[in-house]
């Protein structure tokens, strides 16, 4: 009887224990701290290099990303500055990026995503525009790199832009050879192109599926990034 008793306990118990437990990270080929060194063109110039890290953030991510305004940049007055926390699924849970574009000014969007996706933009004059998604499930300009590493399966994504949430199928490029800082090698491209916006990446096909080459593109315009160094944390 007590046995049977003990079987019962375990039986209700142990479901509820394991719905208590956080959620565990999704294994990912890349590294806590790992820091990409691209080189950055713009309408054609190189305007000077990008840096995007990853750093654990609980069951999630932090990701940043930033443009080196030692070079040309600074002297047009091109920069970029982006702040991406996911949940522990990879997708967004905060961010923000701060834009500023020669002879426009700057523009600041920020989203935050709970129940619903709240987006926050800032215009060029300071006018400031608002407005909210029942869809949670998306990916902004640093996440949807690391996301595609994982997921690159043919799926519809969701994208962080104004003045809407940007929907798309992410659709596959094939395989090619690309010539690199690290050498010539193979990769495999994904696309996300949906009302207005532009994303193109060539991964590596090694098991770190570094993201080789970025084109990134909207209204406003359009970068291109080179990956030409690897860095990981000492």
């Amino acid at each position: 009887m007590s046995r049977r008793f003990l079987f019962v306990l375990l039986a209700f118990f142990l479901p509820v224990c394991q719905a208590l437990l956080p959620p565990q990270p999704v294994p990912v080929p890349w590294s806590d701290g790992e820091r990409l060194v691209y080189k950055i063109s713009w309408k054609g110039l190189i305007v000077g290099q990008q840096i995007i890290e990853a750093h654990r953030s609980g069951s999630g991510w932090h990701y940043t990303g930033r443009i080196d305004n030692s070079g040309l940049a600074g002297l047009v007055g091109f920069s970029m500055n982006v702040n991406s926390y996911t949940r522990d699924d990879l997708y967004t849970r905060w961010f923000r990026r701060e834009l500023t574009i020669p002879s426009e000014g700057k523009r600041v969007l920020t989203a935050v995503v709970d129940k619903e996706t709240k987006v926050r933009f800032v215009w060029v004059d300071g006018s400031v525009y608002k407005f909210s998604s029942s869809q949670t499930s998306v990916l902004d300009d640093a996440s949807v790199l690391y996301y595609v590493r994982v997921h690159p399966g043919p799926q519809e994504l969701w994208f962080i832009n104004f003045p809407k949430l940007v929907s798309a199928p992410l659709r596959s490029l094939g395989t090619k050879a690309l010539s690199t800082s690290l050498g010539r090698l193979p990769a495999r491209g994904y696309l996300f192109d949906g009302d207005g916006t532009r994303i193109e990446v060539w991964y590596s096909t090694g098991k770190e599926r570094l993201p080789l080459r970025i084109f990134f593109g909207q209204k406003w315009g359009g970068f291109t990034a080179e990956l030409i160094r690897v860095e990981r944390a000492r």
